[in-house]
């Protein structure tokens, strides 16, 4: 079942956290609240966990109402797992302990010991029930805090950042099994991050969010080729923007050869140049720019080198602050 946010607001001493938003999170889909700190993304996370509770508005999964200005289903009776950013294990429990502790919190009493040791086998962790969290590493004891969220066969799974305490390898790893586990096991994922590599590569949607409000909603290739406003456009991948400042495209829409009659043509000169591994980042001046564009190369070019570099219209975006 769908989950369904109606008009939903909360502010903190006078502070607006969260405008009165509308969203549907489908059921089956990985969804990410996509925005920098502050933006609100955190806020409704915890209304939907029910750590919060809203100050207008309803929280509904199907017909059975969880939040509304006169009713608050407490959290754990939701049928929600979560995965933190800490990982927020117990420290004196074990692995298996720490796993069933959902399951128990729940008032189950059989068939514990099958669901905890089949949800470690999917995280592959069998072996190291008995091990205590200082005993295990970051990515081990981020499996632990997923399996303990997911073994209770959650009908949401909300993620607050979970990524954001590994280092940068582990990171990347970790994104890909936590997609994979995700949809093998047909779950239902709500996920926050500020990170747009995560929120682009992991989601079947994601909602961008800035001062608390909800900026656009939308399939990842919607949100990068379609941005609907400025913010949108600077905070998911890199844009270059005409001289009107409402105007933009993206730096791999740039050819440095005609290619046709239709193409628009910029003169500018090459600032500077940055090798990346696979390319050239080059940085170019332009009468025609409100801030010098990126474009990229195959090969080294000389800083103070003249260009002529070309652009189909279809590819510029003008774009209004609504």
């Amino acid at each position: 079942m769908d989950l369904k946010i109606r008009g939903v607001g909360k502010s903190f001493g006078g502070n607006v956290a969260l405008h009165p938003t509308d969203l549907m999170i489908r059921h089956g889909k990985f969804t990410t609240l996509l925005g920098p700190s502050g933006c609100g993304k955190t806020t409704l996370l915890r209304l939907v966990a029910g750590l919060e509770r809203p100050d207008t508005g309803s929280i509904s999964v199907g017909e059975d109402i969880l939040s509304s200005e006169s009713k608050a289903v407490p959290p754990e009776r939701r049928g929600f797992g979560m995965v933190f950013q800490d990982f927020a294990l117990w420290p004196h429990m074990t692995v298996f302990e720490n796993v069933a502790f959902g399951l128990r919190a729940t008032g189950r009493k059989e068939g514990i010991r099958d669901k905890v040791m089949e949800a470690l086998d999917k995280v592959k962790l069998t072996g190291m029930e008995l091990r205590y969290p200082h005993q295990l590493s970051g990515g081990q004891q981020q499996r632990v805090a997923f399996a303990r969220a997911v073994v209770t066969r959650p009908r949401l799974v909300l993620f607050d950042e979970p990524l954001s305490a590994l280092d940068a390898v582990l990171r990347d790893e970790m994104r890909l099994e936590m997609m994979y586990l995700v949809r093998e096991m047909g779950l239902t994922a709500l996920y926050v991050t500020h990170d747009q590599v995560e929120a682009m590569s992991m989601s079947d949607e994601v909602i961008v969010m800035h001062g608390g409000k909800v900026l656009q909603k939308g399939a990842p290739e919607e949100i990068y080729n379609q941005p609907q406003h400025p913010f949108v456009a600077r905070f998911i991948g890199k844009s270059n923007w005409l001289a009107d400042g409402r105007s933009m495209f993206r730096p791999e829409q740039i050819r440095f050869e005609p290619g046709g009659q239709e193409t628009l043509s910029f003169t500018a000169v090459v600032a500077q140049v940055s090798y990346v591994g696979d390319r050239y980042e080059v940085r170019l001046k332009s009468d025609e720019a409100a801030e010098p564009w990126l474009a990229y190369y195959p090969r080294r070019m000389s800083e103070g080198t003249e260009v002529t570099i070309y652009l189909p219209p279809q590819c510029i975006q003008r774009l209004n602050e609504n």
